[in-house]
């Protein structure tokens, strides 16, 4: 996938999923001919020294994991990728995963090449050891994993000659795999302690860092200290091997050149964070928080396209007009790019990444997101500014106003949980202070904050969620009840209101309202610890729930009860209202408001869809075009789904793939069909070759197989697509098929 991250086609069929990630983290890198390869947070990145073009692949092209940690240039030019869950192998030819294994991995730091044998330092079932894999006849094979009580950690993997050395948490071992167990591997270099920082190998040149100098060590022979006692050799994090004296190290933001007795920085800025080194053809280059560059001179020369500053989004929202807009730790990203973060930016950045400093604080997370009459506001956990902020996005992100709650009397910051506008445009928001909970209503330029005394006591300690139903009333879960709030004129200054509570089960009083969310149809839904239930509301203020369901045999049976759930799940709604929810474990759930699941029960996770990550923090939708927008924590994954608004005539159906060849693994789509449609597939002449019913097609779209109606390929010619509904819309398209 080109990193200009453009946006899901037209050309694309229900059920299909593209994925934006940020590959700004670059954690790992290697050279290989004249092209870097960079293990990021977003994918495996590759950057062509020559053409200066830039490159991540991720889901899209084949990978099963996005999230890289390390990588590594195996037998056959083959390329080692090492992540949280699983060691992949990529053909950089053929561009395609050639193996994958998973193994119970948990993490992985490091590979290493012995003869025909790749070892990797994993954590595998809570032990971290070496993992060997074996190349016979062209194939990868996992033969063993070999481990070792009291190593902790393992930092990286080198091979020296005849044995692997491993740097672990209580300092070097080493040993020849094929002749001895692990279990009797010692420290080659006793004398040099066992604080060691740093360590790696080119051909037959070790670097070794401990906490007070830098070795040298040509094969056979005896170790030669380059550097001792200077007070920088203690911020040394990585090292590499230029020459046989000749080292280049790096620590959080100073990358050194190291020689016999000297130490040299050749890049210092605060503004980037270092995580990785490589050298290329005399060139050296570093991989940051924020990209990567080369070290020419006394410059730092950045590489970075237009993408999200956001690697790991938990709030997500579409604005308008293909606009969406996505926030995390690192800030805030509009795509497009534009991006606003809370960290330092340093001044010689690319010109092409588009990003900004807050001039506000951020605080420590956003806590919630909501769009509202062309502005999109923002709350804040922990900000010494405010509690929520609003954003102009019509030309980019720029911040317009501050809301200030009730500050935490504590740490005089805000904290904001949750904001919400009612039917007459107030804002609602939630602050839970070190006192107790007081809720804020801005309303232009005023402000109205409401105790819990006030409430009568009724709301809890620790308010987590909060929603507005068809009758402008708010509610709040609050413990095991829910709490609705009732205000007749202004609500700043009410002429009546009235507080009112509900048992969340009425036979149940542990359940827990983890989130809650009003449908168009005014069902309140409620998401709990063990499933997803709802409330048919009514006008009635003084019984405003007129039944709770889903009842089986009068016993209430909520939905998904098997899925785990927390406070971050949340409830949305698609164009169609259909009900989306999230959890951090199992994906995302989807039930119809006709009580069924779809795809089925099992909703979308990464067993079975393209879906970046099974944990799922948010989602939001494009109407129109019928996209859902899934925000995981390894980015966004763009899904086509059959909910979109209700298309008004045939003007806009589009046919692809143009021409159509047979035989194909994918159908003929229809695309932007209106609501019960139906297809029919004909010669010029009018003759009736296939009709694909109502009942064969996916929201708007239908799909062709290419067959007539007796089960055989049709012939390449020109055909007439005709569709029509029970309204007695219709129209006719040309379709060209060829038939190979």
């Amino acid at each position: 996938m080109l990193i200009a991250f453009q946006c899901l086609s037209a050309q694309v069929r229900i059920g299909e999923i593209n994925s934006i990630t940020s590959s700004l983290i670059v954690k790992s890198a290697v050279s290989y001919d004249y092209n870097l390869f960079l293990a990021t947070s977003g994918g495996l990145g590759k950057y062509n020294i020559a053409s200066k073009k830039y490159y991540v692949f991720t889901k899209d092209e084949g990978l099963v994991e996005t999230d890289i940690d390390v990588i590594h240039i195996g037998p056959n030019g083959l390329i080692w990728l090492g992540g949280k869950k699983s060691v992949q192998i990529w053909d950089s030819y053929q561009e395609r995963i050639v193996d994958y294994f998973e193994l119970d991995i948990e993490e992985v730091s490091g590979f290493t090449n012995y003869k025909n044998t790749v070892y990797g330092s994993v954590k595998n079932n809570e032990k971290w050891g070496i993992m060997e894999f074996i190349f016979l006849e062209d194939k990868i094979y996992y033969r063993d994993f070999y481990y070792r009580e009291d190593i902790e950690h393992i930092n990286n993997i080198v091979t020296f000659g005849e044995k692997i050395l491993i740097h672990t948490n209580f300092g070097l071992i080493a040993g020849n795999p094929h002749k001895e167990h692990p279990l009797y591997w010692t420290n080659p270099y006793p004398l040099l302690g066992n604080e060691l920082t740093a360590i790696d190998v080119k051909v037959d040149d070790l670097a070794l860092v401990t906490s007070n100098a830098i070795y040298a060590i040509k094969l056979g022979r005896e170790p030669f200290a380059l550097l001792k006692q200077d007070k920088k050799i203690s911020s040394i994090n990585k090292v590499i091997v230029i020459s046989e004296k000749e080292f280049v190290a790096i620590s959080d933001s100073i990358a050194f050149k190291i020689n016999n007795d000297s130490i040299k920085p050749i890049f210092l800025n605060d503004g980037f964070k270092l995580k990785s080194i490589v050298s290329n053809k005399s060139n050296l280059w570093l991989g940051t928080n924020l990209g990567f560059g080369m070290v020419d001179g006394n410059s730092f020369n950045h590489f970075a396209d237009n993408e999200p500053i956001v690697s790991s989004p938990y709030l997500i929202t579409y604005l308008n007009e293909k606009k969406w807009l996505m926030a995390g730790e690192e800030g805030i990203s509009l795509n497009g790019w534009s991006n606003i973060t809370r960290i330092n930016i340093p001044n010689n950045l690319s010109s092409n990444l588009n990003i900004v400093k807050s001039t506000i604080d951020f605080g420590s997370q956003f806590s919630d997101l909501h769009s509202h009459n062309n502005k999109l506001y923002l709350s804040l956990t922990d900000s010494k500014s405010a509690g929520i902020i609003s954003f102009d996005y019509s030309n980019g992100l720029i911040i317009e106003d501050l809301f200030y709650s009730i500050k935490d009397s504590t740490k005089q910051v805000y904290n904001v949980n949750i904001i919400n506008f009612d039917k007459k445009n107030n804002l609602w928001s939630i602050s839970n202070n070190s006192l107790n909970i007081s809720i804020s209503i801005f309303r232009e330029d005023q402000v109205r904050h409401i105790f819990s005394n006030e409430t009568g006591n009724l709301l809890s300690n620790k308010l987590q969620t909060m929603t507005v139903d068809n009758f402008n009333r708010i509610w709040f879960g609050s413990s095991s009840n829910l709490i609705m709030y009732k205000f007749s004129g202004e609500v700043l200054d009410p002429s009546s209101e009235l507080w009112h509570k509900e048992l969340i089960d009425s036979e149940f009083s542990s359940r827990k309202a983890l989130n809650i969310n009003v449908s168009p149809e005014n069902k309140l839904w409620v998401l709990t610890n063990i499933g997803l239930i709802y409330k048919n509301l009514q006008a009635d203020e003084k019984n405003p729930i007129k039944s709770t369901g889903p009842m089986i045999n009068s016993t209430l049976r909520p939905y998904f009860p098997n899925v785990s759930f927390n406070f971050s799940s949340k409830i949305r709604f698609d164009p169609r209202g259909n009900i989306w929810v999230t959890s951090q474990t199992d994906g995302i759930h989807i039930l119809k408001e006709d009580g069924n699941y779809w795809p089925d029960i099992n909703g979308i996770n990464t067993s079975n869809s393209n879906l970046l990550s099974n944990w799922v923090s948010d989602v939001t939708f494009n109407a129109e075009e019928g996209l859902a927008y899934i925000a995981t924590n390894k980015g966004v994954s763009i899904i086509r789904i059959p909910f979109s608004e209700e298309k008004k005539s045939y003007n806009n159906v589009e046919i692809f793939p143009s021409p159509f060849r047979l035989p194909n693994d994918k159908p003929l789509t229809i695309n932007g069909l209106m609501d019960n449609s139906e297809v029919k597939i004909m010669t010029l002449n009018g003759v009736v070759l296939r009709t694909i019913s109502k009942e064969d097609i996916k929201g708007y779209q239908g799909f062709w197989d290419g067959r007539n109606k007796q089960g055989d390929y049709v012939g390449s010619g020109v055909y007439l697509l005709a569709f029509y509904n029970q309204e007695g819309a219709s129209s006719i398209k040309k379709i060209a098929v060829i038939r190979k």
